[in-house]
């Protein structure tokens, strides 16, 4: 059996479990491909061609996404995901929250997910490689079905979901064992601290999280 960690890393991903250990809580033109180091130079060219499908471009978005994260480009990498949209699905159930706290709450999740996911991330997905499904659409949305063998032998489905957002395709979520990682980071983690902190509070302490 794949150990519980990698299990639970997978289904959260980047977007990984908000579950803080406090108390208190209930378009990039240099494209590193997903390959070894030995390899960038050999698909460089390959990589810069302009992509015309949908398809193509939801694929390349995420494998430009994982390149980023093993080269340690994180502030290339945060681009790629749609903070402000993924930020709404974790708050959409917690009423009325001001723009100015919304953009402070966004700005709490994109460092954690620099700091605390992008790492986590690395450690396991530097060496394996992901294969990818065709995507399917609906609408704005697409979904990217992805597998990777682990351990040698054990296989693990999950999908990517990313949006068309003025033209370009972001990362917003993800998906596996039929979960997206913000219903269940929402549910978890931010609406039960919301109802008993307050957002401010909220916010700092994901803010703290981020910075351990």
């Amino acid at each position: 059996m794949i150990n519980q960690s990698v299990n639970k890393f997978l289904v959260y991903l980047f977007f990984i479990s908000l579950v803080f250990s406090s108390p208190a809580m209930a378009n990039d033109s240099d494209i590193l491909p997903e390959s070894k180091p030995t390899e960038v130079e050999a698909n460089d060219s390959k990589d810069k061609e302009e992509v015309g499908k949908a398809d193509e471009q939801v694929t390349k978005v995420v494998k430009k996404l994982i390149g980023f994260i093993r080269y340690k480009k994180n502030d290339k990498a945060i681009q790629l995901i749609h903070v402000p949209e993924f930020s709404n699905q974790l708050l959409k159930s917690s009423g009325k929250i001001s723009a100015s706290e919304r953009k402070e709450f966004e700005a709490a999740i994109s460092n954690f997910i620099i700091n605390r996911s992008f790492p986590i991330a690395l450690k396991y997905f530097d060496k394996i490689d992901i294969n990818y499904e065709k995507p399917s659409f609906k609408g704005k949305t697409a979904t990217l079905g992805s597998s990777i063998i682990y351990d040698g032998s054990e296989k693990v489905t999950f999908s990517w979901i990313l949006k068309e957002i003025e033209g370009s395709w972001y990362v917003v979520d993800f998906l596996s064992e039929g979960k997206y990682a913000s219903e269940t980071n929402r549910i978890r983690s931010i609406e039960p601290s919301i109802k008993k902190n307050g957002i401010k509070k909220t916010i700092a302490l994901v803010q703290r999280e981020a910075t351990k």
